[in-house]
């Protein structure tokens, strides 16, 4: 393994170096916003079906050119091996609902667990606070109306490109979210001063062209330390041609507990200019802590995402805190063994419609004990198909290498948007959650997830099944991610909460929130268990109603089969409460015959199986 190491000596206010910059700023404190008070009747919002994609348009032609010479250098096969998976078992489903109802295109999904019991879903344009157990929705906001504080409320001015955070140090969250392009742009943030997330909240807003060199800020990643939290972003030149439209990524350290305690002013550090060889360093992801956060220092990964094959990994750390003014970045090439590359974009049943999978950066990410694992979209040299590049950075703060490294994939799908979480006992630092999106030239999207127990994988989880493809804008090339909201749940040790897309009626976005338990561990929820079942009337050529009781509440899904076991249609997905439950639908579109309606708690069990007769 080759390695290389670069470090960045800088001082004062704004200095520079052979590879990075760093300089000073502040804010003021634009307002404080009461969330549950904000008055919204209409959630009201209008979305282009024309988006651009990340980045803006600048690389949509460069993306393009890479994916034709991925595909022609990968064409789609079938693989000559099945995907190595171990014995462990599977990552179950405890509970899942929708998240929002309505969302932007792309969703942007992403998400945050308290300790309280509270989720908070963000995706384009809206924010809203669930109930973790029965998934009911308490209070939703637009973003815009959300963060009137910090003004920005002309026309021109729209919301989008949500990211939350919950600090299990604090007991409270960060959102931050973008406002605009080009000159327009801003970055807002809002610091929950309690653990209400319907409660008040502090904003602060950064001009996004801070240098005045005609860039906007975009494709924003966060994380928190114990101290601090770090904010990444790409700089895009405004109005400008794909060839001259990137310009670099920055990095913004903040002072957490300033904006928690609402600070007049907000100071902040960016660091710029991070390149290697020349070439600016891009979309770098912060690598959030595993089973706690980390600190002082933070850790960020990048690779050549838009290449169609390379092995380079780049890891970037920024030293200390603000206060500290350790201004050392340091930056580390590592080489990985297995080579990577831009993925094709996903196949669906519709063939007049793909799923964008953009580029190959990095979208997950985390730190624990000596360990960094991350994973990134990729293609799949043995099949064609869009995959997951997942590796394991061993003795990252020393002498950093690779120790494990896989990509995992399926050939009749395509995966998008990866995630990898903690889910483990601190004893067991090497296990995670890798979750994600999935869709199929058969295959409707939904989300899925495999289990890593350090050497091997499990096999897929299908998390949430699709009912049809998506089918929004008005070309091919439909938007997907762009991300996979993903979090450890702090009250549970092994179990992740995940945020994704899948196919919804009418070919549109659905909002897909879930509960995932890694049951190596042996934690286990209270499961649904069948008691007494009534059927009504039966025959019937129209309505059937089935009593059944449950001993205790959980996650059912319900579907129709014929007698022959063959899946006839889906009907819906259920948090069922303890004791008397009735389910109820119409059968007037089944054929004359007999049925089975059977449903089916998250881990896998029968809650009750019972065959009804069409008249």
């Amino acid at each position: 393994m080759r390695k290389l190491l670069f470090i960045c000596l800088l001082g004062g206010g704004v200095s520079y170096g052979q590879n990075a910059r760093v300089s000073t700023h502040t804010a003021p404190l634009s307002g404080t916003v009461v969330l549950a008070d904000v008055e919204d009747k209409y959630n009201a919002a209008v979305y282009s079906l024309e988006s651009p994609l990340p980045d803006g348009n600048a690389d949509r032609k460069r993306l393009y050119k890479a994916k034709e010479e991925s595909a022609n250098m990968f064409p789609y096969k079938k693989a000559a091996t099945a995907n190595k998976t171990t014995a462990i078992p599977a990552p179950v489903v405890v509970r899942g609902y929708v998240a929002d109802s309505l969302v932007g295109i792309p969703p942007d999904n992403d998400m945050a667990m308290s300790k309280g019991d509270k989720l908070i879903s963000v995706v384009n344009s809206a924010i809203a606070v669930t109930d973790d157990v029965s998934g009911k929705m308490i209070l939703k906001r637009g973003l815009k109306t959300f963060s009137n504080a910090v003004g920005l409320q002309t026309v021109d001015d729209y919301r989008y490109d949500p990211k939350i955070m919950y600090d299990v140090d604090a007991d409270k969250f960060i959102i931050v979210m973008l406002n605009s392009t080009n000159e327009k742009n801003y970055i807002v943030v809002g610091f929950s001063k309690t653990n209400d997330p319907g409660g008040a909240w502090n904003f602060y807003k950064f001009y996004g062209d801070y240098k005045t060199d005609t860039t906007w800020f975009d494709y924003p990643c966060v994380s928190i330390t114990k101290d601090e939290f770090f904010l990444t972003g790409n700089k895009i030149r405004n109005n400008t041609s794909w060839q001259a439209g990137f310009k670099e990524t920055v990095i913004y350290q903040i002072n957490k507990n300033d904006g928690f305690n609402g600070a007049a002013t907000l100071t902040y550090k960016i660091w710029d200019s991070i390149s290697f060889n020349g070439i600016q360093i891009r979309n770098l992801y912060p690598v959030k802590g595993g089973n706690g956060f980390k600190g002082p220092e933070q850790y960020f990964l990048s690779n050549r995402n838009f290449d169609v094959q390379n092995d380079t990994v780049f890891l970037v750390k920024v030293p200390d805190v603000i206060s500290s003014g350790n201004n050392n970045l340091d930056i580390k090439v590592l080489i990985s063994p297995t080579k990577y590359g831009v993925p094709p974009d996903g196949r669906q049943p519709d063939t007049s419609a793909t799923l964008a999978t953009n580029d190959g950066r990095i979208l997950g990410a985390f730190v624990e004990g000596d360990e960094i694992q991350f994973a990134s979209a990729c293609v799949a040299p043995v099949s064609g198909a869009s995959g997951i590049f997942h590796a394991v950075i061993k003795n990252f703060a020393t002498s950093p290498s690779f120790s494990h490294t896989q990509i995992l994939s399926i050939d009749t799908l395509d995966f998008g948007y990866p995630n990898v979480t903690f889910a483990s006992a601190p004893w067991l630092r090497g296990q995670s959650i890798i979750s994600f999106n999935f869709t199929g030239p058969n295959t409707f999207p939904g989300m899925g997830a495999y289990m890593f127990d350090g050497s091997g994988y499990s096999a897929m989880t299908i998390v949430k099944s699709g009912v049809s493809s998506i089918k929004v804008l008005t070309g091919k090339q439909q938007r997907w991610g762009d991300y996979m909201g993903a979090q450890m749940d702090w009250d549970q040790m092994g179990s992740v909460w995940v945020e994704g897309i899948y196919g919804r009626t009418g070919n549109s976005y659905g909002n897909w929130m879930a509960k995932l338990n890694a049951p190596t561990l042996g934690i286990k929820e209270e499961k649904a268990q069948p008691t007494k079942v009534h059927v009504y009337p039966n025959p019937a050529f129209e309505m059937v109603n089935i009593d059944f009781e449950l001993a205790q509440g959980g996650a059912v899904s319900f579907a129709i089969y014929d007698i022959q076991g063959k899946l006839v249609d889906k009907l819906l997905d259920y948090n069922c409460k303890k004791g008397a439950n009735r389910v109820t639908f119409n059968i007037a579109s089944l054929a004359k015959g007999n049925y089975l309606l059977k449903a089916v708690t998250a881990d896998g069990q029968t809650a009750t199986a019972q065959t009804f007769t069409k008249q």
